[in-house]
């Protein structure tokens, strides 16, 4: 009787091993079945297209992109005009908010200055207790609140803008498999799952294989990411509706210099990749620098931007919540 429980206790152990052995194997070939899936269609493509791998990977990069970002960039474009064209009446909130707010602070001071308990309805009691700091945190929060509020309804809200990087990064993910995968750059001693990848290069590279020994397609893809970074963040500089007094980082600064340091570091990777995974991080760096370039020629982001009158708001109150908020709150 004694004897059966070590036993029992054994089995079960080894379930549970084979189990999560079972699982951890079905997550890796769930993923060798989709990169063998992807490397497989790549090929296929490019067989039916005829077209060489120098002159394919940019076209299939160009397709893809058009296909599956460019629409949800334009559609997020738009949403940003919005939001932009919102940002003054936020901003305008502030000075109120906090006037109001030193006023009731006051008025409530004084009213337990004369012993009267009338004013204490104002703020909950506090109001005399409010510092500075606490009114323009308070103020902060409730100009956040409203911020949402009126950016839901307008439906341009706040987390909508992360759809489009949420689309962007898998793709690029995928693509930059695959081709690495098509490469054979997954082993020291791999070879090149399509041959002609040995072949069809460009001239100062006929071998896609392997990393660019001219250098050219690194410095090429340096030179580009750096420019997109700079070019997103001067358009930014002039979307922006007031100048920053303080001399600490801001957070966009921050992202820019991770975006910087980020260009040099793949720029540094790509120096050893092979050249048809750097063609690919070439080829999606200049649609995504062409495209930033023809939505802030058609589609600018701007402050003084208008909605248009043709197509109705989802909530026509969006404008007097404003208004409606100020007046109960005074």
């Amino acid at each position: 009787m004694f004897r059966a429980l070590p036993t029992r206790s054994i089995r079960l152990t080894q379930n549970v091993v084979t189990r999560s052995a079972w699982r951890s194997q079905s997550r890796a070939f769930s993923i060798a079945d989709a990169l063998t899936t992807m490397t497989s269609t790549m090929e296929a493509a490019k067989v039916m297209s005829g077209l060489p791998w120098w002159l394919f990977i940019p076209a299939t990069t160009i397709a893809v992109r058009a296909t599956l970002t460019l629409p949800l960039a334009i559609i997020q474009r738009k949403r940003l005009q919005i939001q932009a064209s919102l940002r003054p009446i936020v901003a305008s909130m502030g000075p109120i908010l906090r006037l109001k707010l030193a006023q009731r602070a006051v008025q409530a001071k004084a009213k337990e200055t004369s012993n009267t308990q009338e004013g204490a309805q104002f703020i909950k009691g506090a109001a005399s207790a409010l510092s500075y700091d606490q009114i323009v945190v308070l103020t902060a929060k409730e100009r956040r609140k409203r911020q949402q509020a009126l950016f839901k309804d307008h439906g341009c809200e706040m987390w909508k803008n992360m759809l489009l990087p949420v689309m962007q990064i898998p793709i690029w993910i995928a693509l930059s498999a695959t081709f690495r995968e098509l490469s054979g750059f997954t082993d020291v001693s791999a070879s090149p799952l399509d041959p002609t990848l040995t072949l069809e290069g460009i001239k100062f590279a006929t071998d896609l294989s392997i990393a660019d020994p001219t250098g050219i397609l690194p410095i090429a893809l340096g030179t580009l990411m750096i420019t997109n970074v700079e070019w997103n963040y001067a358009n930014y500089q002039l979307t922006r509706t007031s100048v920053s007094r303080s001399k600490r980082i801001t957070p966009q600064e921050s992202l820019l210099n991770l975006a910087r340091f980020g260009a040099v570091f793949l720029m540094a990777i790509s120096t050893q990749a092979p050249a048809a995974l750097v063609l690919y991080w070439i080829s999606s760096n200049l649609f995504s620098l062409l495209q930033n370039m023809v939505l802030d020629t058609f589609l600018p982001v701007r402050s003084d931007f208008r909605i248009p009158s043709g197509k109705p708001n989802k909530n026509t109150k969006a404008i007097p919540l404003f208004t409606r908020n100020l007046l109960k709150s005074s």
